[in-house]
């Protein structure tokens, strides 16, 4: 299930509603109405098999100290009455919320809340999530304040962190190993410390990028990366050090000029993208997410700009998404849905002691060719 923090924490309305929904489906919403029934509380199972209270919270809980005649006494109990035990009573005592803070910092909140990787991300996050009984807490932190963290674990509010990308302070993994709190962080963060991540290889995936567009006779190759608020997000300044490779690699020269920063919102991006490409115009683009590609792919057809036969195109994001576009672009698959499985399933690992010590996941990126490029005449 998905709820959704209150203040002090920013939140978003657009999440706010699909929120809502799905607590009100666990809380037995249906059509306008909640459903009536009579609550069976540990005190109707207490009397029915002849007991206390506290032996009941002791038999649900496996307690030692009732013998085995009791506790079967209280199971037949139980089902007849149909009472399910109190989760969070039970979670409090064992030290556990089975809640997950979701943190993505205040600095991507506009990024994320209109790119299709946040959904996508989330769910493989959420498919976890229900099936090990878990519930999600979106939070938007700074990264540059630890002290947020530090009062949300003092509030005993959630088990551990997930932490969508490469926040601005690149001290936070050490800050939260100092607060011994289970963290992962969704993309590669901090390459030089040792902490848990799940990742693609972005270094690879911009690589393999600029080969492909290599390799069908491009040169003149810009790669449009989406910034946010005048910064690079650290998996793009990955991608950008292996588009570089893939130019060394071929004996030809790199220059700053070839990577161009994009606004990320739709419109600024699409005014940004016009402008340039009536002064510069490459024969081949690398697009760094799905939202720049769409916005250019939408320009290229108002400009009457052929794709592939005037301007070959290389997106990066969900290559499920971008199946459907016309032409169907070719696409550095992010395996996006599997980055928030695995995530999860990594944190959930970390909190109940199966792993103890760092553990970077980084899964290798693929490209998936479609109708987007072409080879140079």
């Amino acid at each position: 299930m998905l709820a959704v923090s209150s203040t002090p924490f920013v939140l978003w309305e657009r999440l706010q509603e699909s929120a809502s929904s799905l607590i009100m489906a666990s809380s037995g919403y249906a059509g306008g109405n909640f459903m009536k029934s009579k609550k069976v509380t540990i005190l109707d199972v207490a009397q029915l098999a002849n007991v206390t209270k506290s032996t009941v919270s002791r038999v649900v809980n496996d307690s030692p100290l009732v013998n085995d005649k009791t506790k079967q006494r209280v199971w037949k109990a139980i089902e007849e009455l149909g009472y399910t035990p109190n989760r969070t009573a039970r979670s409090l005592a064992l030290g556990k919320t089975n809640v997950i803070g979701f943190v993505v910092s205040e600095q991507q909140i506009s990024d994320v809340v209109s790119n299709p990787f946040f959904p996508t991300v989330l769910k493989g996050i959420t498919t976890v999530a229900n099936r090990e009984g878990y519930n999600i807490l979106l939070l938007s932190l700074s990264g540059q304040d630890i002290k947020s963290y530090r009062e949300i674990i003092q509030r005993h509010t959630v088990d551990g962190f997930l932490i969508l990308g490469g926040p601005s302070n690149p001290k936070l993994g050490s800050d939260l190993d100092k607060l011994k709190v289970p963290y992962v962080f969704i993309g590669k963060h901090d390459p030089a410390a040792e902490h848990s991540y799940v990742s693609t290889d972005n270094e690879e995936g911009g690589y393999i990028a600029g080969k492909h567009l290599i390799e069908l006779g491009h040169s003149e190759i810009r790669f449009m990366v989406g910034e946010v608020k005048g910064s690079l997000l650290s998996h793009n300044i990955e991608r950008i050090a292996g588009f570089k490779r893939a130019f060394d690699e071929a004996g030809m020269t790199f220059a700053e000029h070839l990577v161009v920063k994009v606004p990320t919102d739709i419109e600024s991006g699409y005014h940004f993208m016009k402008s340039y490409l009536a002064k510069d115009r490459p024969s081949g683009l690398i697009l760094s997410n799905e939202v720049t590609s769409m916005t250019c792919l939408n320009l290229l057809i108002d400009e009457g700009i052929a794709v592939p036969e005037e301007m070959s195109i290389v997106s990066f994001g969900d290559a499920q998404f971008f199946r459907n576009t016309r032409p169907s672009l070719t696409t550095v698959s992010q395996s996006v849905e599997w980055l928030g499985k695995t995530a999860m399933e990594l944190l959930l690992q970390r909190i109940s002691g199966e792993v103890s010590y760092p553990s970077p996941i980084v899964r290798k990126p693929e490209i998936v060719l479609r109708g987007s490029t072409k080879k140079m005449r």
